[in-house]
């Protein structure tokens, strides 16, 4: 049986040449429709050229089309798969460098903070009213999100459609990797359970408990091994593993602190435990030298094929589409409502947990309780993102406020005369993406 995939964001040279390279290695995906979306028509151009091309190289049966049209691409789906990004490096850089003016530093300034709440507000409307599209011509399709904030995007389309929204990160593909994580624990693949069951928020989650094939408790010997000082804070002072432990500091004020000289640019800088603020333009080159590359493969110039494909960050989606079509019954790490999978976090918040993934769908699992003092940490994380989803969708300044002076970062660095002027620059360096707040 073929399937419909389209992707929004289609022009993306990251995830659309590593997407059409798994689906066209998928048993259960042979003779699906590849519908790729995008505003850009040239980028659109070169990805549909470079998927066709990649279709026929393997002697797939996929087939591939092309469109700007948002409506007309969701029509008939059965997956729909979202990478967008609204204003793209240039908003992403103002996420950045706007509160580092105000002494508010981000390494990364895409989840939470005052850069992640602004990228909600980009976001949000857009995504709400895909879900209500794909209500009109696909009710039954699913939605695997990438998009940052996966945590309030997720929040707002549940909250707004009756589509099936999953939100999905790169991070979490580890926690399946037999090889990668038995080298943690300094075993041999064969001796591990993977995923071990997992809980948190995106991008501030970890691992509740972890035992091997024999039963040994991995925590200890993993300490034995671990010299990093966050992952070391987190198993001594929680009995919790914490991983992806960059966006980490961006959640716990007292993780991310400036080592650099700030000097009016913060990009680049160094934070702490050494780890770099995003750089867009090392973004920037990053994309140009991939469409470099597909433009140059367009015109014939050098092979193209699965092999030669530049590596990029892993994905989970194709994996977890197998695993519907087939009732797999395979269990992924996913970010989706709560409903009591972990005991100390509201049902209604959106969680990053284990799942099983089957015929039936994406059903978190119950993994119990996190260490109660980093749950009422993300509760009030939970809070500021549940702030920033209704200030979104209803366009309300005075939430927007709210949802920042609540923020962790700005709380602690800010007064209440300051939060306002940060908010105003913000919306005004953006308010060509956020017409509801004008």
């Amino acid at each position: 049986m073929s399937h419909k995939i389209t992707i929004i964001g289609g022009g993306s040279s990251i995830f659309t040449p590593q997407l059409i390279a798994l689906f066209v290695q998928s048993k259960p995906l042979r003779g699906s429709v590849v519908t790729l979306m995008d505003i850009n028509p040239q980028r659109l151009e070169l990805m549909d050229i470079l998927s066709k091309h990649l279709v026929e190289q393997t002697g797939s049966d996929l087939k591939i089309e092309s469109t700007t049209d948002r409506r007309q691409a969701l029509q008939g789906a059965d997956f729909v798969i979202t990478t967008i990004a609204v204003g793209g490096f240039d908003a992403w850089e103002n996420d950045i460098e706007i509160p580092a003016r105000y002494g508010v530093y981000q390494p990364i300034g895409d989840s939470v903070g005052p850069g992640g709440i602004m990228r909600a507000f980009r976001h949000v409307l857009p995504m709400v009213e895909l879900c209500q599209e794909l209500e009109q011509v696909s009710p039954d399709a699913w939605v695997f999100n990438y998009t940052n904030p996966a945590t309030a995007l997720c929040l707002a389309m549940s909250q707004e459609s009756k589509i099936k929204v999953v939100s999905l990160c790169t991070n979490t593909v580890y926690l399946r990797n037999e090889k990668f994580m038995a080298h943690w624990v300094g075993v041999k693949p064969d001796q591990v359970i993977v995923p071990p069951p997992a809980g948190g928020i995106n991008h501030c989650a970890g691992i509740l408990e972890w035992h091997l094939v024999d039963g040994r408790d991995a925590f200890p010997m993993i300490l034995k091994k671990i010299r990093h000082p966050v992952i070391r804070w987190g198993l001594e002072r929680y009995n919790f593993l914490p991983y992806s432990w960059p966006h980490w500091q961006e959640f716990y004020p007292s993780l991310g602190k400036l080592e650099g000289e700030y000097k009016g640019r913060l990009q680049g800088l160094s934070m702490s435990y050494g780890h770099p603020v995003h750089d867009m333009n090392v973004e920037r080159r990053r994309i140009k030298n991939w469409e470099d590359l597909v433009a140059s493969w367009v015109k014939g110039e050098g092979e193209v094929s699965l092999e030669t494909l530049p590596k990029t960050e892993p994905v989970q989606v194709v994996e977890i589409m197998e695993a519907i079509i087939e009732d797999r019954k395979e269990v992924h790490v996913v970010n989706v409502m709560n409903r009591g999978a972990i005991d100390n976090l509201p049902d209604d918040a959106v969680v990053e947990v284990s799942a099983q993934v089957s015929g039936q769908g994406v059903e978190p699992l119950h993994v119990g309780a996190m260490p109660e003092a980093i749950a009422a940490f993300l509760r009030l994380h939970i809070s500021v993102q549940k702030l920033t989803v209704e200030a979104a969708l209803k366009g309300d300044r005075k939430l927007a406020l709210q949802a920042l002076e609540l923020e962790p970062f700005v709380a602690s660095i800010l007064t209440i005369e300051e939060t306002p002027k940060l908010l105003d620059e913000m919306m005004s360096a953006h308010a060509s993406y956020l017409p509801q707040f004008q």
